[in-house]
């Protein structure tokens, strides 16, 4: 058993596998956590929504945080869910050349929207990629700022259907342009 735990650890070791360091240049040294999305921004694009799940932690290249609400108003309310992914991307300066942070969170950004995404400017001129998510109802959002990759999903409800494509593309790129203005 001791051997056992030497051998994974020094495999550990070797691997190099401890979390990235965030680079002198980098803008963001860690990933915000749900508690820096305003409240009122979800609670307008979800009404009623509460908190379900809240996660922080390393990723390869970086740090990132996962939040996610959800609403059960009664029918014809509305009822859904709202994901929102933070991902701050570190420098690595072990490539050759040396991929930034910002670089990285952009190439992230752009292996996230697909090529039937719509490209749109958010209030604050940043653009994002949104289109339609796998299910009914579902619209997904994605933007870059600095080295932070911002990815959110909205999936709505109402009278017992999927709203429509349009309806939950207003809805993501809405919230997507207040959470810009707060971070």
């Amino acid at each position: 058993m001791l051997l056992a735990g030497a051998a994974v650890g020094g495999g550990l070791v070797l691997a190099g596998d401890d979390p990235d360091r965030p680079d002198g240049d980098d803008v963001l040294a860690s990933a915000p956590t749900c508690a820096s999305i305003p409240e009122d921004a979800v609670l307008s694009a979800l009404p009623g929504a509460t908190p379900e799940t809240e996660g922080h932690g390393p990723l390869a290249g970086g740090e990132s945080s996962t939040c996610v609400w959800t609403s059960l108003a009664p029918d014809g309310e509305g009822r859904g869910s709202l994901r929102v992914d933070l991902s701050a991307r570190f420098t690595d300066a072990s490539a050759e050349p040396v991929v930034t942070g910002e670089r990285a969170a952009v190439l992230a950004r752009d292996a996230a929207v697909p090529v039937r995404g719509e490209q749109v400017d958010l209030a604050g001129g940043t653009e994002a990629g949104v289109w339609r998510g796998r299910l009914p109802g579902t619209a997904e959002l994605a933007f870059q700022r600095d080295n932070m990759l911002v990815r959110v999903s909205y999936v709505g409800e109402a009278d017992g259907e999927p709203v429509s494509f349009g309806r939950a593309r207003d809805t993501v790129v809405d919230f997507a342009a207040r959470l810009e203005e707060t971070l």
